[in-house]
């Protein structure tokens, strides 16, 4: 019998040493982020199989199960019927993309019973999270002031990478990893007192807002504001913090685009483009022909509805984008860098419906349930920074990485498997 208690007790820590290593994996790139996946789906269910395999499926289970069956379906389908001007066929290209996809689907599985037996640390996973994100963030201002960061990589453009090396994905990084920081201290650390809670916090949020800045990447820092202004409108208990978060962003950024000539010239160049894209709204939404393109984003859009016209309802299969893009435009991208986009054009209007029903439902159980409703969880106080994540990750009008890549799929996953365990019932605390 102590065995049994000494052997539960390495395996659960043996897989939050895995779960906790997702934040370092994703500084480490897509390889080892599909590696540690895997070992966190195959210890799961090798430790917990039996168990995982009982799960009751809800609603969500079963509308996620669906749109994995018709992703196959899909993939299967055009893989035998597509045909255009520059090849014949499309092999089997999507077919083994939608089942290299199937891994997301046991990692939800595997986290959702994670999280609902309370084996899944919080605590450790938002720690580090926390170190890896003030690590990036210094590895930034270091890369900065010396031309190259710890590891000796060198940025040939504005935009820093930091430890990740020609990547240009460190602000999206900060952007989602680094709120973890601010709730570790509210939730783990609460005897702390109101001064020391206030200056870490602001110590904390101008160093990644800083830092997100000096990545280069526009996108991360609308959404790394949107986060706070979320949080400000839906949490009542942090709205005191909050304002203060919004009022030294928006004072910090008034400071950066004064004096820094770089900041603002990609500053007026981002509103620039944005008002050009809703401009160009009306142009792309009608039957006419667009023989010019005013930016690079308003053509990926354009390529991504055109794409989705080709396959309407079911869309041309993962990862077929640019098979599909060059019927209509000349000169493609690997994906329409917009998530419903992508989706349309790669499961079309009917797994637009699904992802939809799957989207609608997480919101509907961790925001709306929780600050409409009144929802009484024990568990409120962990669910808040992965819902308002999510919200923000799903957020519509916002250029985004492909949905269906090992680093965006695996964040998404994480983050849904974490709010429909929490979302059940009120025994996790």
């Amino acid at each position: 019998m102590l065995a049994l208690k000494i052997d539960e007790f390495y395996i659960k820590n043996f897989i939050n040493f895995l779960i906790c290593l997702l934040p370092v994996s994703f500084i480490a790139g897509n390889l080892i982020i599909n590696l540690n996946l895997g070992l966190i789906v195959i210890f799961s269910f090798l430790f917990y199989g039996k168990e995982i395999f009982k799960l009751k499926l809800l609603f969500f289970d079963k509308v996620l199960i669906l749109i994995f069956i018709f992703a196959i379906f899909t993939s299967l389908f055009n893989t035998f019927n597509y045909k255009n001007d520059y090849q014949k066929t499309l092999d089997t290209f999507t077919i083994n993309k939608t089942l290299s996809f199937l891994r997301f689907l046991f990692f939800y599985f595997a986290m959702r019973f994670l999280v609902e037996k309370k084996i899944f640390s919080f605590k450790y996973f938002f720690v580090v999270s926390s170190l890896c994100s003030i690590f990036v963030s210094l590895d930034l201002i270091y890369q900065f002031i010396n031309g190259k960061d710890i590891f000796g990589f060198t940025s040939e453009t504005y935009k820093l990478a930091g430890p990740f090396g020609d990547e240009q994905i460190a602000g999206s990084y900060l952007q989602r990893f680094s709120v973890f920081s601010f709730f570790l201290i509210i939730i783990y650390y609460p005897n702390l007192s109101f001064k020391t809670k206030l200056t870490l916090f602001l110590f904390l949020i101008l160093l990644f807002f800083y830092s997100i800045f000096l990545a280069g990447n526009r996108m991360p820092i609308i959404v790394f504001m949107l986060f706070w202004f979320f949080l400000f409108f839906l949490e009542k208990r942090l709205r005191n913090f909050s304002i203060l978060f919004l009022g030294s962003l928006l004072f910090f950024f008034y400071l950066v685009f004064q004096f820094n000539d770089l900041v603002n010239t990609y500053t007026l160049h981002f509103f620039r483009i944005s008002n050009e894209i809703v401009k160009f709204v009306p142009v792309l939404l009608s039957e006419e022909n667009i023989s010019q393109f005013p930016n690079t984003y308003v053509k990926e859009f354009y390529s991504g509805l055109m794409s989705w016209k080709e396959n309407f309802y079911i869309g041309g299969g993962i990862n077929s984008f640019h098979y599909n893009c060059v019927k209509s435009v000349s000169a493609c991208a690997s994906h329409p860098h917009n998530y419903y986009l992508e989706i349309l054009s790669e499961h079309g209007l009917i797994g637009m419906l699904l992802w939809s029903i799957v989207f609608l439902y997480v919101v509907f159980v961790s925001i709306i349930k929780k600050y409409f409703l009144e929802a009484n969880f024990i568990n409120n106080h962990l669910i808040t920074p992965f819902a308002i994540l999510f919200l923000v990750e799903i957020f519509p009008f916002k250029t985004t990485g492909s949905f269906f890549t090992t680093g965006n799929a695996t964040f998404i996953f994480l983050i849904l498997s974490v709010i429909i365990a929490l979302s059940r019932k009120s025994q996790y605390n």
